[in-house]
């Protein structure tokens, strides 16, 4: 299947108001996922709440309707605590020049 187009997305920063730690600091990183392609970012050690990633992806657009799904997790040795997470259509980040959104988690 045919790509249809490309998205470059920069994941900059978060003020997340949900704390899974209680003695330490969160290390917080993203986990993006479209359909068929799953992306993630470094994991900020002791970062805390206001975590600074300023990554960039790039997603290969295959339908314009699909949604980009966003999760915030704290890494722990055993398993991962979901922070926080939301779903975004696709759709919404085409707009020429591109956009600087903050979206809720």
């Amino acid at each position: 299947m045919a790509t249809t187009g490309r998205l470059r997305l920069t994941i900059i920063e978060a003020k997340l108001t949900r704390d899974t730690e209680m003695f330490s600091k969160m290390d917080p990183f993203c986990k993006l996922s479209t359909r068929d392609q799953t992306f993630r970012t470094k994991v900020l050690q002791g970062a805390g709440k206001l975590p600074k990633w300023n990554e960039t992806i790039d997603i290969d657009v295959k339908y314009i309707g699909d949604d980009l799904h966003l999760e915030v997790l704290d890494e722990d040795v055993t398993t991962n605590d979901l922070v926080g997470s939301t779903t975004i259509k696709l759709s919404s980040f085409c707009v020429n020049g591109g956009i600087d959104e903050w979206y809720d988690i």
